[in-house]
């Protein structure tokens, strides 16, 4: 979520070399798209490409996260 912050955008292929484990990615990227954090365009070209982003709410959520984790960095 927060590497889609900084992004913007980005292709399944690109979240999948994050992750280790493609079942693992599939299951989290549904349950972010549940839950309205992110939402798919779905581009029709050979082969099909999946691109997603953040809504609004996982803006605010991933800023969220990101003041948290920069707040308990070391000074």
């Amino acid at each position: 979520m927060l590497f889609l912050y900084t992004k913007g955008e980005a292709r399944h292929s690109e979240l999948e070399s994050l992750i280790r484990s493609r079942g693992t990615l599939s299951s989290n990227l549904n349950d972010l798209l549940d839950e309205g954090l992110l939402k798919r365009n779905i581009i029709a070209s050979r082969p099909i490409q999946s691109n997603y982003s953040l809504t609004e709410k996982g803006k605010t959520v991933a800023k969220i996260l990101t003041d948290l984790r920069n707040s308990l960095r070391p000074t």
